[in-house]
């Protein structure tokens, strides 16, 4: 008779999933074992959140429910962060979690299932009446239709006992669906905003992404004049699409701006369209914002002028595309905003702190990156003030692929995310660009890609500063001075770590270091950056921007319905 550990390793292999991300204490290493034994890679972590993150990175990339297993008290509570990521990213993964023995008293003891669910993730427990096997596989099945993670506790002393109830089974996810009702309404109440708006916006976001509904978009707007734009998780979806303005939020390129300043109705598709995307309703000052969500309740409040709508998102866009096709494609109502890099050329110019002496300009570092790397790169992107040159100038047109580690607002997230997403895709380059305080919070993972064998590339923005924080407080000896944080040399830190290191401070040696580094199986390029120079999305508020610069023409209201 198989014990609960061997049933358990049965459907993580028959789920497919090659990898499992660990580390191992007393309350899973039986489960760790029989994993091993079933032919499952297992990759020893050295930070529990880190074994998150990567089954997180996995799944982005493999297509598959990411697997990670930790042991019971401090072990779970380390994953806390990675976890709150995962579940605002709205990540299928399954989190196998040892849990106290029946009868423990000791100092471990913590109530998981109130952790847990305190992050936003889902608990399922094993009983002595459950076989273990068939809780984790329909544990996989929730998170897979959900698209959460699942959380399984399992006593440390019933891993190894023996299944006395029916052989696990390998659960499906269930489809779940709105019906044709709820998306029809949802599209009429679309289609009667859209003709009467006259200068709309489709923001789209990861929502869109998982439905494949993208092309319906971009359909949309060539049909209606809208302007196409998504939120920063789904960055790239239109790129080279001439309606295309880019990012919405704190990220959004200078052309893009005046737009969706001009704009009097934003349609967010699949996305939250929170604070960060709407810059707290000032990035579409007189737009009406409509949101279609499958996840919206009901009767959640939506504030002043804004329209929340229950509807799947391809349901209810084909039955929108549909109602316009007879009428043909629209003028744009907007002036076209030019491609990367060019839409920031002004920007470039106009933005020209002194540097520091051996440091680079953060911006011209990551343009040169962007033509270093290959055109299928898979681009990982941490948090921080790193993000705001990264996410902005870099280009992720297909077959590019780009993925966000912040869903939390967390740093220290990129490193580790971006290790199971180079072991979820092998033949794919994957680059990961980081912060150096970021970095610094997970350098230790490093040895983890180097034992795994990943191939990923690092390159890390160090300024040697939390660089937020240093812009926000202002630079002074009793402010933004505190938030100086020197790095031991990350090149050496890399090399130290049996990983490929290079350090430049010089833009004319970035061309070389990357192509070395892209070379290696594993590698670090510490580019040392001044911290005179501050994001664009910290400067906003600044930045004045002119009231109808962004419109072509003026629409009058019966072109508006001819739409």
């Amino acid at each position: 008779m198989p014990t609960h550990a061997q049933s358990v390793s049965r459907v993580v292999a028959e789920h497919g999933c090659t990898h499992l991300f660990t580390l191992m204490g007393d309350g899973n290493m039986h489960l760790v074992l029989a994993l091993a034994e079933a032919g499952v890679e297992i990759v020893e972590v050295r930070h529990e959140s880190a074994a998150v993150a990567m089954a997180e990175g996995y799944g982005w990339s493999s297509g598959r429910v990411g697997i990670c297993s930790v042991t019971h008290g401090p072990g779970l509570s380390h994953t806390a962060t990675s976890l709150l990521v995962a579940a605002r990213n709205r990540s299928p993964l399954v989190l196998l979690a040892g849990e106290t023995p029946t009868g423990y008293t000791g100092a471990q003891l913590v109530d998981q299932r109130r952790l847990v669910e305190a992050c936003e993730a889902a608990y399922r427990t094993v009983t002595v009446h459950d076989d273990a096997g068939a809780v984790v596989a329909a544990a996989i099945a929730e998170a897979a239709r959900d698209r959460r993670p699942v959380v399984v506790g399992i006593p440390a002393d019933l891993i190894d006992a023996s299944v006395e109830a029916a052989p696990a089974t390998r659960a499906e996810p269930v489809p779940v669906g709105l019906g044709n009702e709820v998306n029809a309404a949802a599209a009429a109440r679309l289609v009667e905003e859209l003709r009467r708006a006259e200068r709309p916006v489709l923001l789209a976001g990861r929502g869109v992404m998982a439905s494949g509904s993208s092309a319906l978009v971009r359909e949309l707007a060539e049909l209606t004049g809208a302007a196409l734009s998504t939120t920063l998780p789904a960055k790239g979806m239109f790129d080279g699409h001439p309606l295309d303005l880019g990012i919405a939020g704190g990220l959004t390129h200078p052309d893009a701006e005046p737009v969706f300043r001009d704009a009097d109705l934003v349609v967010a598709l699949g996305a939250v369209a929170g604070a960060s995307t709407t810059r707290s309703g000032q990035l579409f000052p007189d737009a009406r914002l409509v949101r279609l969500d499958t996840v919206l309740a009901l009767d959640q409040a939506a504030g002043g002028n804004d329209l929340r709508l229950r509807g799947e998102a391809h349901a209810t866009l084909t039955l929108v595309v549909e109602n316009y096709r007879t009428r043909g494609p629209a003028e744009p109502w907007f002036h076209p905003a030019r491609p990367l890099p060019d839409c920031w050329s002004a920007e470039l110019a106009h933005y020209q702190p002194e540097l520091v002496p051996g440091t680079v300009d953060p911006r011209y570092a990551v343009l040169a990156l962007d033509q270093a790397l290959p055109e299928d790169a898979v681009i990982v992107v941490s948090n921080g003030h790193c993000s705001g040159f990264a996410s902005a100038l870099l280009r992720t047109p297909a077959p590019r692929n780009f993925h966000l580690a912040q869903g939390f607002g967390s740093i220290g997230q990129g490193l580790t995310t971006a290790v199971g997403v180079a072991l979820g895709a092998p033949d794919r380059q994957v680059v990961v660009i980081e912060g150096d305080a970021g970095f610094m919070m997970h350098a230790q993972d490093l040895d983890t890609a180097v034992r795994a064998g990943a191939r990923v590339t690092a390159f890390v923005l160090n300024d040697e500063a939390l660089g937020t924080e240093y812009h926000r407080l202002e630079a002074g000896p009793d402010t933004g001075a505190l938030a100086v944080v020197p790095t031991p040399r990350i090149a050496d830190v890399a090399t130290a770590m049996g990983a490929l290191g290079r350090r430049v401070t010089d833009l004319a040696d970035l061309g070389d270091a990357a192509r070395d580094a892209l070379a290696a199986r594993t590698a670090v390029v510490e580019i040392r950056t001044s911290r005179t120079v501050e994001s664009r999305h910290l400067r906003w508020r600044r930045l004045p921007v002119p009231a109808g610069a962004g419109r072509r023409s003026t629409a009058s209201k019966g072109d508006a319905h001819a739409r």
